[in-house]
């Protein structure tokens, strides 16, 4: 069909997954060392090293709710993403997968649009079932730009 996107389901937690167009999504890697960075806030997890670049690495569900990260295993992924907002301050950034992540073809009418009364943060943009399974549509824009200023005070 025309109109249907490449699109990337990303497992966050039990259940819960991210749903991104796979256009935004650089590489999947496997689990590798952690930096930390001076921060308060849990779902900023550290940096990681890829291609020549340090980049910072979340934790969505921390960051959209979740009592706190568990200990990261060597069966988790990275999700590298591109930034669309502030490509020249943070050109990228990672994603941690509890998981694989699924590429698959999403149409219109695979996906149902969710109350936005259900939506429990900013980080949120929209929620969206996709045959029969939840997923999240990021708020690319509110999560680069915490995670820019987090950066910044940080460094």
């Amino acid at each position: 069909m025309d109109n249907e996107i490449r699109a990337v389901l990303i497992p966050i937690e039990e259940g819960r997954k991210l749903l991104l167009p796979n256009a935004m999504v650089a590489e999947v890697l496997g689990m590798r060392s952690i930096e930390d960075v001076e921060t308060t806030e849990k779902w900023l997890l550290g940096t990681v090293s890829w291609r020549g670049w340090d980049i910072p690495l979340i934790d969505f569900a921390v960051l959209t709710g979740t009592e706190s990260s568990d200990d990261i295993g060597n069966n988790y992924n990275l999700a590298v993403l591109k930034s669309i907002n502030h490509p020249e301050d943070m050109p990228y950034f990672a994603v941690l997968s509890r998981g694989i992540p699924k590429l698959q073809l999403v149409s219109r009418g695979d996906m149902q649009l969710h109350e936005e009364k259900q939506i429990n943060h900013n980080a949120i943009a929209s929620l969206v079932s996709i045959q029969d399974e939840m997923a999240d549509i990021p708020n690319m824009n509110y999560l680069e730009t915490n995670l820019i200023s987090l950066m910044q005070s940080a460094a």
